[in-house]
């Protein structure tokens, strides 16, 4: 099983510092550039099985009044979706998370994750999956807020679902490293596997930090797991093939 996940940005396709500035403008309104973006990360999100994407902007005015979700979906050709709505800012955007896949999907929580500033979220799903997965798979879908003490709050109440499930990921953006507290010790309390490298993701033209991963509890097996080199985002994609242990 293909998985990937990738916080979009909305389309605004930033690939420099001052594009911050320059693309200011599409933060707010739709433009036929964001259209273009969001046709590449269609292509490229193509190949994979299932698809976590944070960013994503559900049906404001910056997406012309349509789902990007829908968009996407309709341009890579995944079949089901689910989609989760965490912010709104009236009148210009509604922000969200989202989940592609080849399979049927179960299951679908909408979580409201606890924080200082409200507006972040986990969307939960069971994918059925191909004939030789016996179980259905929990894909957990999540963008965790900026503080260390919010994060660990926040992966407790998803650990909570997610441990409910005999096999699980957990893909996102997690704003935070392999080795910070709140991830070392989110995996050490649900029995989670990071890979043994963690690529840095942000930013995508000259990544410092790794704050996207993807999490496999105990059983599963994550290989040719890396970030690829797509500047579409201030977010590099991460991308793995999972395998039932």
């Amino acid at each position: 099983m293909k998985l990937l996940t990738w916080n979009i940005q909305a389309g605004i396709g930033t690939r420099r510092y001052r594009d911050y500035l320059l693309h200011a403008h599409r933060q707010v309104i739709h433009t036929a550039a964001k259209n273009a973006v969001l046709g590449q990360i269609a292509r490229e999100v193509t190949p994979f099985d299932v698809v976590c994407l944070q960013e994503v902007d559900l049906g404001g005015r910056r997406a012309g009044y349509r789902s990007q979700v829908e968009a996407i979906a309709e341009a890579s050709g995944h079949a089901h979706s689910a989609v989760q709505q965490n912010r709104v800012v009236p009148g210009v955007s509604r922000h969200g998370n989202a989940i592609l896949s080849r399979w049927p999907l179960r299951l679908v929580e909408d979580i409201k994750l606890p924080g200082r500033l409200a507006g972040r979220g986990c969307l939960i799903v069971d994918v059925e999956g191909p004939p030789e997965w016996a179980t259905p798979l929990r894909v957990a879908c999540l963008h965790l807020s900026l503080g260390a003490a919010d994060q660990m709050a926040q992966l407790e109440v998803i650990r909570a679902t997610l441990e409910q499930a005999p096999n699980w990921v957990a893909m996102g953006d997690f704003n935070c490293g392999a080795d910070s507290r709140p991830l070392t010790g989110f995996c050490r309390r649900a029995g989670a596997g990071l890979a043994q490298v963690s690529p840095r993701t942000y930013p995508s033209w000259r990544p410092r930090r790794d704050f996207d991963h993807i999490l496999g509890s105990q059983g599963l097996k994550l290989g040719d797991y890396r970030a690829e080199p797509l500047a579409l985002s201030d977010h590099l994609p991460v991308a793995a093939s999972l395998f039932a242990g």
